[in-house]
């Protein structure tokens, strides 16, 4: 989503980015298992989650929903949550 976006289009936009990722991971599992099938390259689906977490956290961030970096308080401490 671009910086002009809606609350409403930056939440789809969310929503779509980590069912992805979800559908991303299950898609290499199930291809792991497969004897048949060529394994998919595991670098390339790990860089990939990665860069769609940093994405989704920036995300967060940007609907106020976690802090920003280097900010604290007792009010905006989230248990294991990173950047």
């Amino acid at each position: 989503a671009d910086p002009t976006s809606t609350p409403a289009a930056l939440e789809a936009a969310r929503r779509g980015l980590a069912a992805a990722v979800v559908d991303l991971r299950a898609t290499a599992d199930a291809a792991a298992g497969e004897w048949w099938q060529r394994a998919l390259p595991q670098e390339r689906v790990v860089l990939a989650e990665q860069a769609a977490h940093r994405t989704l956290a920036a995300t967060v961030r940007r609907q106020g929903l976690l802090p920003d970096p280097g900010t604290t308080s007792m009010y905006t401490h989230t248990e294991g949550a990173s950047p």
